[in-house]
């Protein structure tokens, strides 16, 4: 694993300014909160596509979607991506929503990159 460069740390604080000003922190929050609804299905029953909620999340997954992106890729230095982030508890929290969602899409490329990148930490 090759140590990570300043353009890493670079790209890393571009994320967390990316993060600072579309209110990731916010949406990561409230993740955390009893109002989530673990289960796709239940979940939109509650907080349907246009609601903050739903907002929420899909923001999240995005965020972790951009982010596995660049990993896939070899554009974002592992040991420094997964010394900041616990994408492997993200994923865990999010995990039934995403995969309730790409079976409702029939979309099974949605979010990937986070799942792939949440397993690869998670081992």
């Amino acid at each position: 694993m090759n140590k990570p460069t300043y353009d890493d740390a670079d790209l890393m604080l571009k994320f967390v300014q990316w993060g600072a000003t579309s209110g990731i922190d916010e949406a990561i929050n409230w993740l955390w909160s009893d109002d989530f609804i673990d289960g796709y299905s239940k979940f939109v029953e509650k907080y349907p596509p246009g609601t903050k909620e739903y907002g929420y999340v899909t923001k999240v997954c995005g965020w972790y979607e951009t982010i596995g992106t660049l990993y896939k890729n070899e554009l974002f230095n592992e040991r420094l991506l997964f010394d900041w982030l616990a994408v492997g508890f993200r994923w865990k929290r999010l995990e039934n929503f995403v995969l309730g969602f790409r079976e409702k899409m029939d979309e099974q490329n949605m979010y990937v990159n986070f799942e792939t990148m949440a397993k690869v930490q998670i081992s």
